[in-house]
């Protein structure tokens, strides 16, 4: 993980302000410039291009080339094409002893490169989309926080990309059907299929709308440093709105924790983007933390909770209340420090949307959390697999129905032996 000290508040403003244009425009050529822009300035390259995969020819080709001209190769040619189909980040010191590299471009460009750093930009599946390239480090070699930082900006790339082509296809069908269809699938393809591979640790997540879109969502992913991070989010209203800024809020989190991975640090940072871009009445209530393989647990909550845990096996349920305001309604978010929090094995941590606790009877009566926890309780040691079918058959007989009033989501992780 880079040392995010190097990183200064201006490039830390910068970064942010991409990410915000990922939520105000629709105008890819702009936002690609303006990412190629910032790789150049971030990375401190003298050039950067932007390649895009064309499935039709099978060539990569330069949307964005600051200071070169357009260029087109097939798609496993070069650096680049090793890159979109390696689909990892290669750094080049030394590119004329490089096979891969095309001297051509050089010579017809009148132009010497010294070293390369190449990031592929991915759709949400993780597939490749075409690849960000930064050419010639100002002060010698790129290093471990050059490596992060075309990671980031790379992934921003990649959103904003498919997010064009959804749009793109949006235009080309008919109907409000069709639309929230297709945003349907976006906010579906944000759902880990798989939680990662952490040792010692096992985590389940479930969510389901009230409507074909909603305002919950969840996320599992493996920090570099190692942890498990944890994200659950439920921004206000139903329907496409609410998709996008919690869709956009999760993004902009699993980007920056890239960098680091403090949730208080986090949180305070996108809640400056967001509450500068959010219209009165929107926001967002978020969970997230970071767990290492021994069971220890760093939190912050910005409206989400209660937050249920249970800190070893056999052991008592109790209730984490949030520390800060929700997301989007306060330029500042001032949260208390949580402090870390050790699970032995068999500790559970378990969060959940108010579209559980919430969830009303015919007789018009919340679940509540009470019930929710007598639910855990008589459930003894289960796995969170289990616990979570416990959860989901309570809720669905509770309110007598599958489909819900309100979103709810529920993520369980488990600290194993």
């Amino acid at each position: 993980m880079p040392d995010t000290a190097s990183i200064s508040s201006e490039q830390m403003k910068l970064v942010l302000d991409v990410s915000r244009l990922l939520t105000v425009t629709a105008d890819l050529d702009a936002l690609l410039t303006r990412i190629a822009e910032a790789a150049t300035s971030l990375l401190l390259a003298e050039r950067a291009s932007i390649f895009l995969h064309d499935p039709h020819t099978d060539e990569l080709w330069t949307k964005v080339a600051l200071g070169a001209r357009e260029i087109r190769v097939p798609s496993r040619a070069g650096i680049v094409g090793h890159v979109f189909h390696s689909n990892q980040i290669l750094e080049v010191p030394r590119p004329y002893e490089d096979d891969r590299f095309n001297r051509d471009i050089d010579r017809k460009n009148g132009f010497v490169t010294r070293n390369l750093l190449t990031a592929p930009m991915k759709d949400l599946n993780g597939r490749p989309l075409g690849v960000l390239q930064v050419v010639n480090h100002i002060d010698g070699d790129f290093d471990d926080g050059d490596h992060a930082m075309i990671e980031l900006l790379a992934d921003q790339a990649g959103v904003a990309i498919q997010r064009y082509r959804f749009q793109q296809e949006v235009l080309r069908t008919a109907g409000l059907r069709h639309e929230m269809d297709l945003a349907q699938r976006v906010q579906n393809q944000m759902i880990p299929e798989h939680p990662p591979a952490v040792p010692n640790l096992e985590a389940v997540g479930w969510t389901r709308p009230a409507s074909v879109t909603g305002g919950d969502t969840y996320d599992l992913w493996r920090t570099p440093g190692g942890h498990l991070a944890v994200f659950v989010g439920d921004a206000s209203g139903h329907g496409i709105a609410p998709a996008i800024v919690i869709s956009q809020t999760r993004t902009l989190i699993r980007a920056l924790s890239e960098l680091e991975c403090d949730p208080t640090v986090l949180l305070a940072r996108v809640n400056a983007r967001m509450a500068a871009d959010l219209e009165p009445g929107r926001f967002a209530t978020v969970f997230l933390g970071c767990m290492s393989s021994d069971g220890e647990l760093l939190w912050s909550s910005a409206g989400h909770g209660p937050i249920i845990l249970r800190r070893g096996r056999g052991g008592p349920y109790q209730l984490l209340e949030p520390l800060g305001p929700p997301i989007g309604i306060l330029p500042d978010f001032n949260a208390d420090p949580t402090g870390r929090i050790r699970l032995e094995p068999g500790g559970l941590l378990i969060v959940l949307s108010d579209g559980i606790f919430e969830a009303r009877s015919e007789h018009n009566e919340l679940m509540d959390v009470e019930r929710v926890l007598e639910v855990l309780e008589g459930c003894g040691d289960a796995t969170p697999s289990e616990l979570l079918n416990a959860i989901r058959r309570a809720v669905r007989d509770w309110q007598g129905k599958e489909e819900p009033v309100d979103d709810q989501t529920a993520v369980i992780v488990q600290r194993t032996a």
